[in-house]
This record gives C-alpha cells, structure tokens and sequence, in this order.
C-alpha cells in the first residue's frame, strides 16, 4: 500500500486549531491543546488529522490506490 500523507506528529497537532506541541499531549491517551483548549482522547484527535492530511493529498491531486469502482445492475 502506497503512503500518501506523512503521519509525523499528529498526535501532538490540534484537529482543531492545527497547533503543533509536545505539551498538547500531557498523557498517553489525552490530548488537550495548550492553545484553543480542545480536549479529546489523543488517537481520536491524531485519526481526524490523518484523515485531513489524506483529504488534502488527494485535493492536490495525489493517485488514489484504491481500485476503481464499478456499479452492479
């Protein structure tokens, strides 16, 4: 499976804000953003970010990987 988006710091990045810090994530499971205030558990925060990161690759044009899809009459 081809890597279309880098998946480097998104658990310290805010889905919200998009702020990027070490201190973002005081703990293994939580995330809580030192500048919005956003708080939520980190995996759920780090998957909206590489799920927005993969949205933005494929809007710029990246090849998609999937296979192409077909309708079944």
């Amino acid at each position: 499976m081809k890597k279309t988006c880098d998946a480097a710091y998104t658990s310290r990045e805010c889905s919200q804000c998009h702020h990027t810090a070490r201190s973002n994530r005081p703990s293994q499971a939580r995330f809580a953003c030192k500048v919005c205030g956003f708080v939520e558990h980190a995996d759920h925060n780090s998957s909206h970010n590489i799920a927005h990161r993969g949205w933005m690759s494929w809007v710029r044009g990246a090849r998609s990987t999937a296979p192409a899809l077909t309708l079944i009459a």
